[in-house]
């Protein structure tokens, strides 16, 4: 059963999409079988894998008009379950819905044996679809920026996925907090990675991997295709790899199934 990872951070403008697409192209190069889903309404994980205005979408799936067999499209070795800009109004009938947190976790019991890696990215919100995200996630990742205000919303999903893990998914993990856009080893971006480095209870999971800044990362998306397919050999490809590398590793060593 495959291994479903969470992308989440409250604020935007961190880097979910950007990892959500290349972390899961990464495990795809590997050999493995990916599903990406999109959980937010301005469509950045769909139109940056070249699927714009889908019929069929992410939406259809939480409401129950669709199944999860019909949302899902291929795109080359990567599958995807696209997004919707009315994505919004389907939150809003989804919040109508008993036990709506754990709409999304139901619908991927049908298909979680045919996925190594399914990885999401989520809205900047911790609304009730990226509750659904945390309910249904083994693990997840927190992308953010070494910057001023890197730290806004951080200790909030923290605090947000402790509660999820502790009345609601017990198996939630934190695999890690991804720094990205790195442009060199100034004092003020190795002050705040030294910081959590020092916190004792975060000090183990901040990834090693750093993700440079890259533009060929922006293009890509841009031209709608994967790091892999823009620029293999580039240094955003190269630390997307690496990344998958260390989060494969720190899967295997909380003894995750199937790896």
């Amino acid at each position: 059963m495959g291994v479903v990872i969470s992308v989440i951070n409250n604020k935007g403008g961190t880097g979910k999409t950007t990892t959500s697409l290349n972390l899961g192209a990464a495990f795809a190069e590997k050999g493995h079988n990916v599903l990406l889903i999109d959980l937010d309404s301005q469509c950045n994980l769909s139109t940056s894998i070249g699927i714009s205005d889908s019929p069929l979408h992410v939406g259809n799936l939480l409401l129950g008009e669709k199944s999860i067999d019909e949302v899902i499209i291929q795109k080359d070795k990567i599958h995807v379950i696209a997004s919707t800009d009315t994505l919004l109004d389907y939150e809003q009938r989804i919040n109508n819905e008993p036990g709506r947190e754990y709409i999304l976790n139901e619908a991927l019991l049908a298909i979680k044996e045919k996925y190594d890696f399914i990885v999401m990215d989520c809205a900047p919100s911790l609304g009730t679809l990226s509750l659904n995200s945390l309910v249904a996630a083994d693990f997840y990742i927190v992308p953010m920026q070494a910057e001023n205000f890197a730290f806004i919303g951080l200790d909030k999903i923290l605090q947000i996925s402790e509660k999820v893990k502790k009345r609601m998914n017990p198996k939630l993990e934190l695999v890690g907090i991804l720094f990205l856009k790195l442009s060199g080893k100034t004092r003020f971006s190795q002050a705040i990675i030294s910081n959590l480095n020092n916190n004792g209870e975060l000090k183990n999971k901040v990834f090693k991997t750093r993700i440079r800044q890259d533009i060929a990362l922006m293009e890509a998306s841009a031209f709608g295709k994967t790091i892999f397919e823009y620029s293999k050999s580039g240094r955003g490809a190269f630390d997307y790899r690496k990344l998958a590398e260390e989060v494969i590793l720190k899967i295997k060593e909380a003894k995750a199934p199937l790896l």
